[in-house]
Order: structure tokens, then sequence, then C-alpha cells
């Protein structure tokens, strides 16, 4: 029996119902090769979701995909599938739809207000856009908390009839700030989470990819229309001015470990303080004058 057969349609307890899990997964394209495949930071979020499940948890996982058909889209689906899955639900739109409102529709669908609900998916996509605003927005349309740089859910429970999940969030320089979440709740899942199991070619050509239609009437993105795309470039580094005046000391400045002490962690700040500090940060880079 697989994984997806023991949780997708378990039921729980009055007082322990099972934990109600969506994972929104999109489709990645390779850096090198441009072949599509399944998005990084989508798959370490399935592969929190399905590590929960081996946990001894009771799940009731749903993964779902909001996209226009294709060929490329369907080889990197089944990507998804290949990491233990039955099915995978993909709610058909077009190329120009608007994909926010029609998951907001969907989510809002599988929404009993009885059980413990998390949404899992990966901070930003690989391709299209990738702003990393779509698990923000849908948090924000939907009422409910969002969570940036999700690396592990340690604990999911119960406390004065509200569920909450405890959960490790990353920050820079490797360290972990462990959070207690209301829920229900959006994650946005971190490149430091867990890396996803492997995909096996069988599973992913038996698995079924079940067409959904979508709630409402598709939206055409027209932010999208009006703005040029073009493919992503890393930001240059900036290079340390070396003044020293002979070679052993400037092989020294050179092979020395780069410093980024200017940077500044904000905790229990306003928004009024949080937003003044991040003007001062884009007039020091020179991005406002």
């Amino acid at each position: 029996m697989s994984h997806d057969d023991r949780t997708a349609h378990s039921v729980g307890e009055a007082g322990n119902p099972a934990l109600r899990i969506d994972v929104l997964v999109s489709v990645g394209r390779h850096g090198l090769t441009e072949r599509a495949r399944r998005a990084d930071l989508d798959a370490r979020a399935l592969e929190l979701a399905l590590q929960l499940g081996e946990d001894g948890r009771r799940l009731n996982l749903e993964v779902c995909h909001a996209g226009a058909p294709g060929d490329d889209t369907e080889a990197a689906l089944r990507d998804y599938l290949g990491m233990g899955l039955e099915r995978l639900n993909w709610i058909h739109t077009r190329e120009s739809s608007d994909v926010l409102p029609v998951l907001r529709d969907y989510l809002r669908q599988r929404d009993s207000g009885s059980e413990p609900r998390l949404v899992l998916c990966g901070m930003r996509a690989e391709e299209g856009e990738g702003s990393g605003v779509v698990p923000v927005a849908l948090a924000e349309q939907l009422g409910w908390a969002s969570v940036p740089g999700i690396v592990a859910v340690e604990t999911v429970e119960r406390a004065s009839d509200q569920w909450y999940a405890q959960v490790l969030q990353a920050l820079p320089r490797g360290q972990r700030r462990r959070l207690r979440v209301r829920l229900p709740a959006i994650l946005g899942v971190d490149v430091a989470a867990p890396t996803p199991r492997q995909s096996a070619f069988g599973p992913a050509r038996r698995g079924i990819l079940e067409p959904v239609a979508a709630a409402g009437d598709l939206q055409p993105d027209a932010s999208l229309a009006a703005w040029p795309l073009m493919p992503a470039k890393p930001r240059p580094k900036r290079l340390k001015i070396v003044t020293a005046s002979n070679a052993r000391d400037r092989f020294k400045a050179a092979a020395a470990k780069a410093d980024s002490g200017g940077g500044k962690l904000l905790t229990d700040v306003t928004p009024q303080q949080g937003a003044e500090a991040i003007v001062a940060l884009l007039k020091e880079e020179g991005v406002l004058r």
C-alpha cells in the first residue's frame, strides 16, 4: 500500500482529527538545459508533508497544480507523482490566466473548518514571474497566517479550541528560529529544508493526473501581460578594494572571507519601524533617491 493510499482518505477521531495538508506545486526549469522538471522548493515542501505522515500522524494530503496543459507540464508533474503519490490534482487554466483566484477558490472549497489545516509550497517559482508573492497574497485573501523560510514542521497540537503548529524557520548565517503558528496557515518552504526524495519512474508513470475544473471564471493576469520577461541573472558581487602595498598582503586580502556585517536583524519592531528601516536600506543601495 502506498503512502497516499494510507493517508488521503483517513478520518481522525473527534478529539484528534487528521491533519489536512495541501501542497501547491509548480513546474520548474533546469538552469542549464532549461528542461521542464519538478521545482526544487515545491519538491521540498512535498517532502516535508510526506515525512509528517511517516511520523505516524494521520494525514489528509492533497497535491495541486494550477496551470495550462502541455507536454512539458505533464512531464514535470509526473516527477512529483514519482515521489510516492497516487494522484495529483491539476486545475487546467490558460497561459494568460491569473492563478491566484484559482488557488484561493480551490483552498476555500476544501476548508471544512474543523480540522487542523496547513498549506505548503515553495517560497518562489523557478519560471514565470518568480516573485514569491503568491503564498503571501493567498494568505491575505484567505485571512490565514503566512510564514516564509520554513525548514521543518515539528508538532501540531490543540490548545483552547484552536490548532497550532510549531515550525522551524531558517534565518541568515545558518540560524534557526522556532515559531508557534496559529492554523490554518500557509508555509513557504526554504532551500534549507530536507532534500526531496528521488522520483521513481514506475510510480511516476502509474500515478494519475486528475483534471479539476476551476471553481470560477478564469481571470487574465493583466500585470503579467504588461511586463517584459527576461532570463534572471545572478547579481554581481561587490569586490573589496585592496590597498595593500605588497603581494603578500594583497593575497591575504583577496583570500579573506568576505565580511557581510552591514546587515541588521530587526526583532519585535512595529510596522512603522520596519518600513522606515526598509526605506533607509533602499536609499543606501541607491534604489530610491
